[in-house]
């Protein structure tokens, strides 16, 4: 993403959930990736990590943002690694913001499920294996995560099958 207003490149996120520019401080206008269905912003600025899921050299991840919340994401699974509180915070929000139906979508254990132990995705920090569990809240995902980081992996849908399954919100 790049400024308007001296076409530096933007990714600072500010606490109010607003990209800033560095060099001239002007707000930048994000917009979601346009077949996310997470609502995933990418900036364009790459980070150092790899993306888990992709496994392919050279796929690394790039700065963005879920609604107010900072994230890296990959531009081609668009899968998110994402802090464990922002994750909580996230999936809060999208939950008291859905005004939809509730939707409860197949689950496939195959493809749904937690990953064995041969298939574990390695965290993009720290290059431990992740541990791969059933979500404890609503939406019928299977979560990856790495308690040393204390950051989650989700795979391109998962946040919003949480936001639109059924249950309290």
């Amino acid at each position: 993403m790049k400024c308007q207003s001296c076409g530096a490149p933007v990714a600072r996120l500010d606490r109010s959930g607003r990209y800033i520019c560095d060099y001239c401080e002007t707000e930048a206008i994000a917009e979601a990736l346009a077949d996310s269905v997470d609502r995933l912003v990418l900036t364009g600025t790459l980070s150092q990590e790899h993306c888990p899921s992709c496994r392919q050299p050279g796929t690394r991840l790039e700065t963005g943002s879920m609604d107010e919340h900072p994230v890296l994401g990959c531009r081609r699974c668009q899968g998110v690694w994402v802090r464990r509180n922002s994750f909580a915070m996230l999936v809060h929000g999208r939950r008291s913001a859905y005004a939809g139906p509730d939707r409860t979508s197949d689950f496939d254990l195959s493809v749904d499920g937690p990953r064995d132990h041969h298939d574990r995705l390695t965290c993009p920090q720290c290059c431990t294996r992740m541990e791969s569990f059933y979500y404890a809240g609503p939406g019928r995902v299977a979560i990856d995560a790495c308690d040393g980081c204390e950051r989650i992996w989700l795979d391109c849908g998962e946040i919003t099958r949480i936001a639109e399954a059924p249950g309290r919100r």
